[in-house]
């Protein structure tokens, strides 16, 4: 991911929000002579004085189950929400109409090393726990895995493999107009909010002025 000092974000403490709230990654993973791309929701795991690392799940019958192996460096990129900008939202540059449609955006980007956690149950109950209680947090009446019928999940959980991957290197990015003025980022915030998206509203909530 190609990211000016401008719109570099490295604080995990501002990243990891983002990982949660946007779960579904776009996993990158290398077999011998072959790149491949998988789309999974991963748990960010934080343990207290500990690795961060993010925990995710497959079925036993996954291709990724055979491409990847003990250790393997894969790539996860999250992407949050994102909105395009068109040039009549920009106060400065009309006369001149030197100006070009653009797109903001947040993005995080993980590396790390890919442990395969086997026949174990429990930790694949753990996790499915976790990932659904993080997604459900905040609705008014929430469900949780011990609602569902404890044969099926035991069922399915016997059906997957987990893994975790530990995270070696955190990057982030934050293209939400930075370069521009207060006057267009201002403009911005207003003409995203009135988007009948609800995405570019989000994405005007995080534009600072």
């Amino acid at each position: 991911m190609h990211v000016l000092p401008l719109f570099a974000e490295n604080d995990p403490a501002t990243l990891y929000p983002l990982v949660t709230a946007y779960p579904l990654a776009t996993l990158v993973t290398s077999a011998p002579g072959t790149t491949n791309v998988h789309l999974l929701p991963l748990e960010l795991h934080t343990p207290e004085g500990d690795t961060a690392s993010l925990r995710g799940h497959v079925v036993r019958s996954h291709p990724m189950n055979q491409e990847v192996g003990e250790g393997d460096s894969v790539l996860a990129l999250f992407q949050g929400p994102n909105a395009y900008i068109s040039p009549r939202w920009y106060v400065n540059g009309q006369r001149s109409a030197r100006l070009a449609p653009s797109w903001n955006y947040v993005a995080v980007q993980a590396r790390g090393r890919l442990r395969w956690v086997e026949d174990d149950p429990a930790w694949v109950l753990a996790h499915l726990a976790a990932l659904t209680a993080s997604q459900e947090a905040g609705r008014a009446a929430p469900w949780s895995l011990d609602m569902a019928a404890p044969d099926y999940v035991e069922s399915a959980a016997r059906h997957l493999v987990g893994f975790e991957i530990e995270i070696t290197a955190l990057e982030g990015k934050r293209f939400l107009s930075q370069q521009r003025t207060e006057a267009d980022r201002r403009s911005l915030v207003d003409h995203l909010g009135r988007e009948p998206a609800g995405m570019a509203r989000d994405v005007a909530r995080l534009i600072v002025p």
